[in-house]
């Protein structure tokens, strides 16, 4: 699901934090809108450019300043909070960055 592959119990914990935050807070709830999440995802992350365009192209979403900070910090929690950062995780970190201008 992620872009090195991992799914931890802390980024899986993130998500779970994520998708109270958005109401989901009950367990069928929160496992259903993840699937969905998947399921609507998934054709578009059979490659790793594929992935990397999506993800980028989703940046362009987010047009006010606060907003870009808030998915910055979001995307950066995420992809380091294992402290196993790949390249491709490092060079969207880094393409996210100049694309918001932080």
């Amino acid at each position: 699901m992620y872009a090195d592959g991992h799914l931890s119990s802390a980024k899986d914990e993130q998500l779970q934090k994520l998708l109270a935050g958005m109401g989901f807070v009950e367990e069928p709830d929160s496992q259903r809108e993840f699937d969905a999440a998947v399921t609507r995802i998934r054709p578009s992350i059979q490659s790793i450019h594929k992935a990397k365009e999506l993800a980028l192209g989703l940046a362009d979403e987010f047009t006010a300043r606060p907003q870009h900070k808030q998915v910055f910090a979001a995307v950066e929690q995420i992809m380091t909070f294992d402290n196993n950062i790949s390249t491709l995780e490092n060079t969207l970190l880094m393409e996210l960055r100049m694309k918001f201008r932080l």
